[in-house]
């Protein structure tokens, strides 16, 4: 016999939204370093210098590696009850964010390409690849320690909405991004438009800051359901 849907405190939902943060922001200072070591190696009369492509692209790659594996980790740590299996999971994450990466190379490639080494692309498909990376390897932690149908569609509508929080926000943060940016460059002669710049430092937080949110809440909702009405639909 199942048993009923866990009760999920408000502790728990304060203290994973706060990891959430955490994990963004030292995904952030891993960005920092890299975007720090392009301009260090860029020359004077260059755009791009012979090193700052190639960081561009490692950036998006580790920090999603270092981002995941330690938000697997904290979301474990403070869930035992729900997360179980901590150790399997993050060689999976491990070896799923190196296979993205791998698969995403051709669209950096073309990127570079085809934009003439323009870093705002390269800057976007890096924030679509710490997407990419951080929803699978959200994935992996919840369905690696589901115990249950109902556990596997709980988990799945919560990174749904956690999504497209995520989606909204960065599209709002980019227009703001493009607009104030432009603004305050175009006013000293600058070129503007540093929309893709900003998002690609906002991503990481707010997603798994709504990876926190949404995956707790969501079992919250569906434990509140069940309390009222005395259905487990999930698990029919």
């Amino acid at each position: 016999m199942l048993l009923p849907p866990r009760e999920v405190k408000f502790s728990l939902l304060f203290f994973k939204a706060l990891s959430g943060i955490g994990v963004g922001i030292v995904g952030m200072f891993v960005l920092l370093i890299f975007v720090l070591i392009g301009l260090g190696t860029m020359d004077s009369g260059s755009v791009t210098g012979p090193f700052v492509i190639f960081s561009a692209i490692m950036m998006g790659f580790i920090t999603g590696l270092v981002a995941n594996s330690l938000g697997a980790f904290l979301f474990g740590m403070l869930d035992r009850e729900k997360y179980a299996e901590i150790r399997g999971v993050i060689k999976h994450i491990i070896s799923l964010n190196i296979l993205i990466f791998i698969f995403l190379l051709p669209v950096y490639f073309f990127g570079i390409i085809g934009f003439a080494q323009n870093l705002k692309i390269i800057f976007l498909i890096s924030s679509l690849q710490l997407v990419v990376a951080a929803l699978a390897s959200m994935f992996i932690l919840e369905l690696s320690n589901s115990q249950s149908p109902r556990e596997n569609f709980i988990a799945i509508y919560g990174i749904i909405f956690a999504v497209l929080a995520t989606i909204i926000t960065n599209m709002l943060i980019y227009k703001l991004g493009q607009d104030f940016s432009s603004a305050a460059e175009l006013a000293v002669g600058g070129s503007g438009g540093k929309g893709a710049t900003v998002v690609l430092f906002t991503i990481l937080p707010t997603t798994w800051l709504f990876f926190g949110i949404f995956i707790t809440v969501t079992e919250m909702i569906y434990r509140w359901i069940y309390q009222i009405w005395g259905m487990d639909s999930l698990n029919h």
